[in-house]
């Protein structure tokens, strides 16, 4: 009798859980989601690599390469942290972007190389 006394009253409430795919869920502020590369404020020191925990960021200086794979990053954020402290470049931040599922690993890495420069030639 009192689990059907429980059920009546647990009938009429509203559902504790959400429905995730059709209503987007209010996404904290400052919550370390999929990182940001702006290729046009990094160096390439490689400072983000060097004190990534995980190691999913490589950065080859001389070439000017830079990669993340986001199957291996742990999203503390010390890559964000050193790039602003220490670099001062603030090429690195991190999104409030969660819904990262994909069906390939080849999808979870992000490389980015430097562009070199490329001179004007006027006319004469």
């Amino acid at each position: 009798m009192r689990l059907v006394a429980e059920a009546l009253k647990n009938f009429f409430k509203k559902p504790f859980t959400e429905k995730y795919p059709k209503a987007k869920p209010v996404v904290p502020e400052g919550l370390r989601g999929k990182l940001q590369h702006f290729k046009d404020r990094c160096i390439y020191c490689g400072l983000c690599a060097k004190y990534c925990p995980s190691a999913a960021i490589t950065v080859d200086p001389k070439n000017k390469v830079w990669i993340h794979d986001l199957g291996k990053c742990l999203f503390c954020a010390q890559c964000e942290e050193v790039c602003h402290e220490i670099a001062k470049k603030d090429a690195i931040k991190m999104t409030p972007e969660f819904e990262l599922a994909e069906t390939k690993k080849e999808k979870f890495i992000t490389k980015h190389s430097k562009p070199e420069k490329i001179k004007n030639q006027e006319e004469p």
